[in-house]
């Protein structure tokens, strides 16, 4: 399976956008997750302030997911994936999550509780296990969903690549 450029590119915006719903749900539901990559991303990175931040901070967290979906498709090819690449997206995302966890604990993120910057630790253990599990969650969930749509946007897929 050769790699294609247009199939990543759109499974890393979907996959961006859905990666992080669980997040917003539960802070929906009035859940204490305290992890906030668009508001991370667009203030305190970016410096945007307001719904113009976490605007921002969407279009940077995607601009890093059709980053990642494009490793991921590479990393389709160099390995010969050519059925199941839901599972592989799953090992990508385990290894996504392994990568991101450090980043996560160096980048300046706001915890609501407190108001103090910086303090949240490898992928979010300072914030507690609702936030280190929703994080697992949410790059499980890019790994599974970048798999199955660069699987099935492939011009040599369709399901039987996907699954």
């Amino acid at each position: 399976m050769d790699f294609e450029i247009g199939p990543a590119i759109l499974a890393g915006l979907i996959a961006g956008a859905i990666m992080e719903g669980p997040v917003y749900m539960q802070k929906a539901m009035g859940l204490p997750v305290k992890q906030n990559i668009f508001r991370t991303w667009g203030q305190n990175l970016l410096r945007v302030e307001g719904g113009a931040g976490y605007f921002a901070g969407f279009i940077f967290h995607q601009g890093i997911a059709v980053f990642a979906a494009i490793l991921y498709a590479l990393f389709f090819q160099i390995i010969g994936a050519d059925d199941n690449l839901w599972l592989w997206g799953l090992v990508g995302g385990l290894i996504h999550y392994t990568i991101a966890g450090p980043v996560v604990a160096k980048i300046p993120s706001l915890d609501p509780a407190t108001g103090t910057v910086g303090g949240q630790g490898f992928a979010y253990k300072n914030y507690g296990a609702l936030d280190v599990g929703t994080s697992f969650v949410g790059h499980l969930m890019f790994g599974l969903t970048t798999g199955v749509l660069y699987g099935l946007l492939h011009s040599m897929g369709g399901s039987s690549l996907a699954f």
